[in-house]
């Protein structure tokens, strides 16, 4: 058996730039505040969100926890928006799944949550991996 005890070395000789901070404002388009997607911020100080984007050059973040429905988006509106409107943008969504019970409702179902949605604060729309993967219509 034949045992390798050296491996071999890269000669590559390449310079190195360290970069601290970024040269531009930061912004974070995809990302996620609460459990089970994104780091659990919402149970975390906000003022420790902020410390840790602000080391990071990010001005601007948008959530996209809120596509499951209100309570999430809600919770996020009150957690992170109101107290940070301009740096916070918080994406909500509908229940897909809905789709099969609500048949031929399910349009003006979909439209009627996103008119509440955008009522309450959020700024635009996930549509979560499943739409594509399993959402069929009910025909």
């Amino acid at each position: 058996m034949l045992l390798v005890k050296f491996r071999p070395r890269s000669k590559l000789v390449a310079k190195t730039t360290l970069v601290p901070r970024p040269k531009f404002p930061v912004i974070d388009a995809h990302n996620h505040l609460g459990d089970p997607f994104g780091g659990g911020w919402d149970k975390k100080p906000f003022s420790d969100l902020l410390s840790q984007l602000d080391e990071a050059g990010v001005a601007s973040y948008v959530d996209l926890d809120g596509g499951w429905g209100e309570e999430i988006l809600n919770t996020h509106l009150d957690l992170f928006k109101a107290k940070a409107p301009e740096r916070f943008h918080i994406f909500g969504g509908v229940d897909w799944s809905k789709w099969v019970e609500l048949g031929d409702k399910f349009p003006e179902w979909a439209a009627g949550r996103l008119k509440i949605q955008k009522e309450r604060g959020d700024e635009g729309i996930k549509i979560w991996k499943p739409f594509g993967l399993h959402v069929h219509d009910h025909l």
